[in-house]
């Protein structure tokens, strides 16, 4: 049989969120699930494996009706993902407008949040609920052969949709083969932060344990790469001319002793590459931040999200605010480049402490900062909380993914408007990045003129969006 596994559009967030000329300029990143199913396809099975990444390949919906009608899949599987739904939900419909004969599979985070949900969809014939690398081999098995799947763990069908449904989890990651790289279009793979393209990213571990009080996937296990399969994907990266990597684990550094295997190999074996990390601040001292700097690391990602004290204990976070300011000064003065994330919007914060927050981002000197509106994300400690309280009047991520191309009015905490959240989101921008301070430190530290050329489009589209006599006052 053959199957294409298909990476959505992102065009339809749930609700109105940054304009698609911005996102594009952040960056545009492989798939990793789809390329580890489809690895794992290509060398387990007998079928035909594709991916199409509809977002690298720049198509349009009549374009990837075109490459679908073109390619006469027995099978396509689509990543769905709650935040942009519609988008998923629309190459389901243009897979059955192809052909109604054509047997469809949805996976990813949406799914696996909502499987019910999912398989009440009419264009989903079947819905996996957690990693599907394992399964969808004798998925298709059973489906070219026409057996049932209902009696398969993780998938639920039209013939069993109210089955209940247990999160499948590969334990051991090793076992998993090196991903096949030469299934994407690695060359159009690009990040606003690395200092060269094409870039990739990669995990050394999967799952967080902490319960951030706006994440719906708080409290995962943690799940570990050996230190040696980790620097064999590496190195075939380096073989195909890509040496940036932006590593994706949600706490690169939670413990030392496997930062130190990770670097201490990647130093044995002299791979020359850059890469960035993502981490907690209380999880990095001094000379985990120098051997992460002779290991090639060039940025860290920090989520710092709120820059007052009421703020984090309400999140769940508890962060030393104190603290912060020293790990960013610390990583900084070791020549590598610091990025916050920052919230604006948590339940009972006010527009005084939204304004701490941004004025925390920009005197921590940090050299990137995001600030993201807070959502009230399904199955979430802040999105119960506005259910107890009688804050919404229904539950509208329910209501939005049985019918995803009509959007979320407001997926905000009430208490504040749309207009006012996006206001003070516009306004962090503005005051972190057009300063005097900023614009010099930002001249003097930048790592190649490709990247001067890149950050000064991104900036015009996020004046262009943002009004420039917003900004400027003019």
């Amino acid at each position: 049989m053959k199957i294409i596994l298909v990476n959505p559009l992102q065009e339809n967030p749930c609700m109105p969120g940054p304009p698609k000329l911005i996102l594009n300029e952040g960056g545009v990143f492989p798939p990793q699930g789809l390329l580890y199913l489809a690895t794992y396809l290509k060398k387990f099975s007998r079928h035909e494996v594709k991916i199409l990444d509809c977002i690298a390949e720049a198509l349009d919906y009549a374009g990837v009706e075109t490459r679908l009608a073109q390619e006469k899949p027995d099978v396509v599987g689509v990543t769905l993902t709650t935040l942009y739904l519609g988008d998923g939900y629309r190459i389901l419909q243009i897979v059955k407008k192809i052909s109604k004969d054509i047997i469809t599979i949805a996976g990813g985070p949406h799914p696996t949040l909502f499987p019910k949900q999912t398989i009440k969809l009419p264009e989903v014939d079947y819905a996996v609920c957690g990693e599907a690398d394992y399964i969808l081999g004798e998925m298709l098995d059973r489906i070219e052969t026409k057996k049932p799947l209902d009696d398969m763990e993780g998938v639920l069908s039209k013939t069993s949709p109210n089955k209940e449904v247990k999160q499948l989890f590969i334990d051991k990651l090793d076992d998993l083969p090196l991903v096949d790289y030469t299934l994407l279009p690695y060359n159009k793979y690009h990040s606003i932060l690395s200092t060269n393209n094409p870039v990739t990213v990669m995990m050394t571990s999967r799952g967080c344990p902490f319960k951030c009080a706006y994440c719906p996937q708080a409290g995962t296990k943690i799940r570990k790469r050996n230190a040696k399969i980790v620097a064999d994907e590496i190195e075939q990266y380096i073989k195909l001319g890509i040496k940036d990597i932006l590593f994706f684990d949600e706490l690169f550094t939670l413990e030392h002793e496997r930062v130190k295997e990770l670097c201490d190999e990647f130093l044995r074996r002299n791979l020359k590459f850059r890469f960035h990390i993502r981490t907690r601040i209380r999880d990095v001292n001094k000379d985990i931040i120098k051997l992460l700097k002779k290991s090639g690391c060039r940025l860290i990602q920090f989520g710092v999200e709120s820059g007052t004290a009421r703020i984090q204990k309400l999140m769940n976070k508890n962060l030393d605010l104190d603290k912060v300011r020293q790990v960013i000064k610390m990583t900084r003065q070791e020549g590598i480049l610091t990025y916050g994330n920052f919230m604006l919007g948590s339940p009972t914060e006010t527009k005084e402490e939204m304004q701490a927050t941004i004025d925390f981002a920009k005197s921590s000197r940090l050299d990137f900062a995001v600030f993201a509106i807070t959502l009230l994300l399904p199955k979430t400690e802040y999105y119960n909380q506005a259910a107890a309280q009688g804050k919404i009047k229904e539950d509208f991520w329910e209501k939005y993914i049985l019918n995803p191309l009509v959007p979320i009015d407001n997926a905000y905490w009430p208490d504040f408007t749309k207009e006012f959240l996006e206001e003070m989101c516009k306004k962090g921008y503005n005051e972190f990045y057009f300063r005097p301070w900023y614009i010099w430190n930002y001249l003097t530290r930048i790592l190649s003129p490709a990247q001067l050329t890149t950050h000064a489009k991104a900036a015009f589209h996020v004046l262009k969006s943002f009004s420039l006599s917003k900004l400027t006052g003019k």
